[in-house]
């Protein structure tokens, strides 16, 4: 029972740091930084979206 109270924890644990590898986040992360501090500095922000083929 203690061994596995030790793996959950460890998977609990480990998660949310598996998932800022990912590279989509982290990027998401880049412009979410970028748009809070141009707002706070009562700037008008610009987003471009678009779609890109390989």
């Amino acid at each position: 029972m203690r061994v596995m109270k030790k793996i959950l924890l460890l998977l609990a644990i480990s998660l949310p740091f598996a998932q800022r590898l990912d590279p989509v986040d982290l990027a998401m992360d880049e412009i979410r930084i970028i748009v809070e501090t141009a707002s706070r500095s009562s700037q008008r922000v610009f987003v471009e979206d678009f779609t890109g083929l390989n």
